[in-house]
């Protein structure tokens, strides 16, 4: 079994921002995508359960395959570029599966959809084989989705406060 957090992460890139990252393992996603396919350009890419997501659209198909019904099966988007904060450029997908106690993600894969309506992301996946399945207790999975519900929710209270 697989260990799930949403951590707070500090990026590396200019301006150095502090943002919600997922952390399997004690490791940041981007960081393991990075060490066994370091080509796909993967370290840095961010959450798509963040809350400057820019499209609407986008944010509700992440929410809404982030946690399949019981015995259903999702493709969702879970990293992109902090660049353009959609699913515009670099985007990492999961195949996700839940089986009941345990959400498991069998596959990632760099999406290759061409498509621009959002519910059409992950038509078209470059699967990274490399990458080993991942389970995680649902619990731990709903706690690290809690951890990003209630980050969005006071990224909210800051920006209306200008």
């Amino acid at each position: 079994m697989n260990s799930i957090k949403a951590l707070t992460d500090k990026s590396e890139l200019e301006g150095g921002y502090n943002f919600m990252n997922i952390c399997i393992d004690n490791y940041w996603l981007d960081e393991i995508l990075d060490k066994i396919y370091p080509e796909n350009m993967s370290k840095d890419l961010i959450p798509t359960l963040v809350s400057w997501m820019y499209n609407n659209d986008e944010k509700e198909v992440v929410w809404k395959r982030i946690l399949p019904e019981t015995n259903e099966v999702t493709i969702c988007p879970i990293l992109m570029c902090p660049d353009d904060n959609d699913f515009s450029c670099t985007l990492i997908v999961a195949e996700i599966e839940n089986l009941g106690n345990i959400i498991r993600w069998n596959k990632l894969g760099l999406d290759q959809t061409t498509e621009f309506e959002a519910e059409k992301v992950g038509m078209d996946v470059q699967w990274l084989y490399k990458i080993p399945p991942f389970e995680f207790e649902k619990k731990d999975y709903l706690h690290m989705l809690d951890s990003f519900k209630k980050q969005n929710e006071i990224d909210l209270i800051e920006q209306q406060k200008g």
